[in-house]
């Protein structure tokens, strides 16, 4: 049997808010939004590509503990999105006053990435594609 990647979920503490974020920095689109689980709201959401984005709110009497939005932590460290010009997207999001955790990075096999720090402490990697 093939398998592939359905989607990745965050929770968020207003799943609304995180989806314009996303909306407004890498143009996803809102597919819907409802109650799947009893008591929260998720938010799904297309990005360019077959694998949803969905943003969850947090089930009444789950913590409130954070993560931080850092490399090498365990569990889901990351996601990504394919971008054309690393400089100019870094440019236009830090302008937008979001952190850069790791700046532009140049790899052994010549692509190029950077981390950037999204909503609810989510890392993002931003990787530019080694054109052939």
């Amino acid at each position: 049997m093939q398998y592939h990647i359905n989607h990745v979920h965050v929770r968020a503490q207003d799943p609304h808010a995180s989806a314009a974020w996303y909306e407004k920095h890498f143009n996803a689109k809102k597919l819907w939004a409802r109650e799947i689980m009893p008591g929260t709201v998720t938010v799904s959401m297309e990005v360019g590509g077959p694998v949803r984005l969905n943003i969850s709110s947090k089930p009444a009497g789950s913590s409130d503990e954070r993560s931080v939005a850092e490399l090498n932590r365990l569990g889901l460290e990351h996601f990504g999105f394919d971008v054309e010009d690393l400089e100019s997207e870094l440019e236009r999001l830090e302008s937008g006053g979001i952190r850069v955790v790791l700046p532009l990075t140049q790899t052994p096999t010549g692509s190029r990435l950077a981390y950037i720090e999204g909503p609810d402490d989510v890392l993002i990697e931003l990787v530019q594609p080694l054109r052939q």
